[in-house]
């Protein structure tokens, strides 16, 4: 007799009115290609014959994957990967975990059917009592001062200053994951307050990453994070968004001290990036390698006979998003234009393959076909990627393109209540996708973005709607510590912006000098665009500025605008206000 072998269902309708017909509870399996402890539990767990039988005689089970359906690992997720809950056939929570071992998951089951059956009409109600809560979360009109939003800058900076490990670098003890954003935002506070401790963070955190075993110095780029407090011994899967926002950390760190070394480090990422992870005669990234831990112990000898661990060949619009930021700012840092040339097609082919009209863009690609649209995080993040791109490129499509992104998602995922909601509700929708949710990181970079947007069009409802999301997270960014830097670097962008505004020919050799004078200096806080005389004049109308037949430049912060001599005196101006 052949033993019996789980049928996982997708989440789908079908499957929770099976759950409804039958009464049973729905055991939810959300997992990932790159999660290690995934394979074990399938391996071991659910290739166990009695848990086999167990689940398909007393549950429905859904498998879902984590980067595929971000809304439903946000609302469900038990504290990691695996994440295993059970759920009533309406969706709600019963209880669960992450990995479970076969005897404990066959305990577990009996456990969870003899509580369902008895205790069914208390797990709704229970259910319910957090969105009874969301009074918090709500946009607000009591009046926010600029010392409130300063407040937040001292209160993230101490958070990060109390967490740091003086011995190893980074945060906390173990697991400890690298918190690029933390890092990102210590550095802008070195860079504007002169405080010498947080460049230590910052340059000792790196130095001792570079140098841990989190660092594949074989073939390249940073694991996910590391199982130790000394980054000896990481977890082995590759992730695109971690190297996306750890290459802009080593880039940032080597404008600021020349550090041959986080130089050397930025140049190992982007190696391992072009050699494993990107689609170099099409465009796009890839979304992660998988954990292989006999593979990464291998010497570089050993490894030339083995396969490597497999990619994750999906494009995720997100992590993309994330990467082709992280490209152009390596491209100029790196003085190699390639690296931004990339970026840009990747660019073009999300735009090509995965934006529509309406919905905007798409949540992943496989195949060349899109799936999935209208998530929070993939507008946003495109939405500042593409920003990135048109100061890189200074080509008004990108700009005008990032205009209608943010449209859409002020027309599909704005909340007067809530601010920008993760997904848009439907009346078809299952379980706890009914609830609205709207994410504090995503919500951040929102208000970065939309800061960005007013800075380059001058348009007053960007600057609107990031003031009421800045308010709001106000009221949140306490309880998370360092984990609210992304909201502390917008808040910083809210109050000290600058804006590098050059006015002539975009064909002008001097122009384009100007452009990457700029994105070659540190400074997170800046904008720059070229205004044309012959494309923007009324712009330059509203401005007020000057044309002339040569090629000048403006620098504008703590209200006064600044003119720049030459592209020397430009570097100095940017790098110091």
């Amino acid at each position: 007799m052949n033993p019996t072998k789980i049928q996982w269902q997708p989440w789908s309708k079908e499957a929770f009115q099976t759950a409804k017909s039958l009464d049973k509870p729905i055991l939810l399996d959300i997992s990932a290609t790159w999660c290690h402890w995934c394979h074990v539990m399938d391996q071991t767990t659910y290739s166990d014959p009695d848990v086999a039988t167990l689940i398909m005689k007393s549950c429905v089970p859904i498998k879902v994957d984590k980067d595929q359906r971000p809304d439903i690992d946000k609302r469900y997720n038990m504290g990691g990967w695996p994440t295993t809950a059970f759920l009533t056939p309406n969706g709600k929570i019963i209880t669960g975990g992450t990995y479970i071992p076969p005897q404990q998951m066959k305990e577990l089951i009996t456990e969870v059917l003899e509580y369902y059956k008895t205790n069914k009409q208390k797990i709704e109600e229970e259910a319910e009592e957090p969105e009874k809560k969301e009074t918090k979360a709500q946009i607000h009109a009591q009046t926010v001062t600029e010392e409130d939003f300063q407040s937040v800058i001292d209160n993230i900076t101490l958070a990060i200053s109390e967490s740091f490990d003086q011995t190893w670098g980074g945060f906390g003890f173990a697991p400890k994951f690298p918190n690029s954003e933390a890092l990102n935002f210590a550095l802008l506070e070195y860079r504007l307050q002169n405080h010498r401790a947080l460049l230590n963070i910052v340059t000792k955190t790196l130095t001792k990453m570079q140098e841990g075993g989190i660092h594949d110095k074989m073939e390249g780029g940073f694991f996910r994070y590391s199982t130790t407090r000394d980054w000896s011994i990481p977890h082995y899967e590759k992730m695109c968004e971690d190297n996306a926002k750890l290459l802009v950390n080593y880039v940032q760190a080597y404008q600021v001290n020349g550090e041959e070394a986080f130089k050397e480090t930025a140049q190992n990422i982007l190696n391992y990036i072009d050699n494993n992870l990107c689609d170099r005669a099409n465009g796009g990234f890839y979304g992660s390698q998988d954990a292989d831990e006999e593979y990464y112990k291998l010497s570089r000898i050993e490894r030339q006979s083995k396969p490597k661990p497999r990619v994750d060949k999906t494009l995720y619009t997100n992590y993309n998003a994330m990467m082709i930021s992280s490209y152009l700012s390596a491209s100029v840092v790196s003085e190699n234009p390639a690296y931004g040339r990339f970026a840009v097609k990747t660019a073009n082919l999300l735009l090509e393959k995965g934006f529509k009209p309406q919905e905007g863009m798409c949540h992943f690609i496989t195949d060349g076909k899109p799936h999935l649209t209208t998530f929070l995080t993939d507008q946003v993040h495109m939405l500042k990627a593409l920003i990135d791109v048109y100061q890189w490129t200074q080509e008004r499509t990108f700009l005008h393109k990032a205009e209608s992104i943010a449209g859409l998602m002020l027309g599909n995922l704005w909340s007067d209540r809530y601010g920008f909601l993760d997904r848009p509700t439907k009346p078809e929708d299952l379980g706890m996708l009914k609830d609205t949710y709207s994410p504090f990181d995503e919500n951040a970079v929102v208000a970065d973005a939309f800061l960005r947007l007013y800075h380059l069009t001058g348009k007053e409802t960007y600057r609107e709607k990031s003031t009421a999301i800045l308010r709001r997270l106000l009221t949140l960014y306490r309880d998370l510590h360092l984990l609210a830097s992304s909201y502390a670097l917008a808040v910083e962008l809210h109050l000290n912006p600058v804006q590098v505004q050059i006015v002539g020919s975009r064909k002008d050799s001097l122009t384009q000098q100007f452009v990457q004078q700029t994105l070659g200096v540190y400074n997170p806080l800046r904008t720059v665009e070229v205004l044309d005389p012959a494309t923007d004049l009324q712009r330059l109308n509203i401005l007020k500025y000057p044309i002339s037949e040569r090629t000048t430049t403006y620098v504008c912060a703590n209200g006064r605008c600044t003119l720049a001599e030459n592209a020397t005196n430009l570097a100095k101006l940017v790098s110091q206000v």
